[in-house]
């Protein structure tokens, strides 16, 4: 591109010819507006004759030809600026970045791929983190839940245990003292070598972790508490037996004043041994309760202590790389024709119901004119609806 705006000559041309073509311009628009005004008032004054409307028709075949004359006159001149703006567009459109193929527009392009390839993989990543969150959790919640369960079968073998010997107590008389005191005495305080093998467990199981992880996630739970609940169902069955075995020489004198109690004696005293044995009964299970409480919120505790690691886990794979400012957007696009009418009706609820008559005119001024060709065939096509009315329009020619 010359360095030049324009040529020198050019330039002479337009001082030396453009005052006097906008003289003749300025003179011919005068006399025509003088005439018109004038022959505009005398249709107003005398109302429109045949002579009138005639001459009403030269003086306008005269406008447009002077409009041409006066056209032809300033082409050259305003043609000169017209390329004079034409070179400070052109500079300013070639590093344009909304201008297609210019060198910022390609670059705006590579960034846009580089960005949307960039947020894809971001995408991506935080799939697999939410996916292996996923898994991490249910992981977890079985293992809780295998837990519970197996706290939950071995607090119920303690308690069938205790309550086998509480039903050997409340079953002794005079006549079985001794054999029921052989039998407590004697009972197995130890849960069987192999109880955990015939435990069955019904959690629900996870369908996003392999059957084979889960049965190694409850072997697992197994093997890290049986040890401890065969010692703890030991100490609470042995527990409950001494304390029966002391009160058991105390039990056999009230069962012989019993014997020979009257009748109402005999009520008190039953009813005195039975009270005293439901109240033992509640105080060894509270202790257990309670004990059982505590285990259980120590095992929050560590539960929680864990998903708070898991939470710095997933900060730190959080962080990333550089990545660039993006600002992503839905684009729409049609891929039939038949996409344009919920796409206009849309548009109808949300905003062009609320618009005037004149922005609609205005806006759907395409189809309108499709609309009115129709209605000016040969055999015309008309819209019947009680929202439209056709008007006729006579110009003169």
């Amino acid at each position: 591109m010359s360095n030049e705006i324009v040529k020198r000559e050019n330039v002479e041309l337009i001082t030396s010819s453009a005052p006097q073509s906008f003289i003749e311009n300025k003179a011919s628009h005068d006399r025509c507006i003088d005439f018109g005004e004038k022959l505009l008032a005398q249709i107003d004054e005398q109302g429109m004759t045949d002579d009138l409307d005639q001459q009403a028709a030269q003086f306008i075949t005269k406008a447009k030809n002077t409009v041409k004359m006066m056209n032809e006159r300033r082409a050259p001149i305003t043609k000169l600026f017209d390329e004079i703006r034409a070179q400070f567009t052109t500079l300013e459109n070639e590093i344009d970045a909304t201008k297609k193929d210019t060198i910022p527009y390609k670059l705006q392009v590579r960034r846009n791929e580089f960005a949307a390839k960039k947020r894809e993989e971001a995408e991506r990543q935080r799939q697999e983190e939410l996916r292996r969150q996923q898994i991490e959790a249910a992981r977890s919640k079985y293992r809780s839940d295998c837990e519970a369960e197996f706290r939950a079968m071995f607090d119920k073998a303690v308690n069938e245990g205790i309550n086998s010997l509480n039903q050997l107590n409340a079953s002794v008389t005079l006549d079985n003292y001794d054999l029921r005191w052989a039998t407590i005495q004697a009972y197995n305080c130890c849960l069987p070598d192999n109880w955990e093998n015939s435990l069955k467990f019904s959690s629900f199981l996870p369908t996003n972790i392999p059957l084979e992880e889960l049965k190694s996630i409850r072997e697992q739970v197994v093997a890290e508490s049986v040890n401890k609940y065969k010692e703890w169902y030991k100490f609470e069955l042995e527990s409950t037996r001494d304390t029966i075995l002391d009160t058991l020489p105390s039990k056999k004198v009230e069962l012989e004043k019993l014997a020979t109690a009257a009748a109402d004696e005999a009520e008190r005293i039953k009813a005195n041994i039975a009270a005293r044995e439901a109240q033992e009964a509640a105080r060894a299970e509270e202790q257990r309760r309670a004990k059982a409480e505590e285990e259980k919120q120590a095992t929050q505790m560590q539960q929680q202590a864990q998903d708070m690691g898991s939470l710095f886990d997933v900060a730190s794979a959080g962080v990333q790389a550089y990545q660039p400012k993006t600002s992503v957007k839905k684009k729409l696009t049609p891929l039939s024709s038949e996409a344009f009418l919920p796409i206009i009706s849309m548009w109808w609820t949300q905003e062009g119901v609320n618009l005037s008559v004149e922005e609609l005119t205005k806006m759907f001024k395409k189809q309108i004119t499709f609309c009115e060709k129709q209605a000016n065939l040969t055999e015309p096509i008309f819209i019947k609806s009680e929202h439209i009315r056709y008007d006729e329009e006579v110009k003169a020619k």
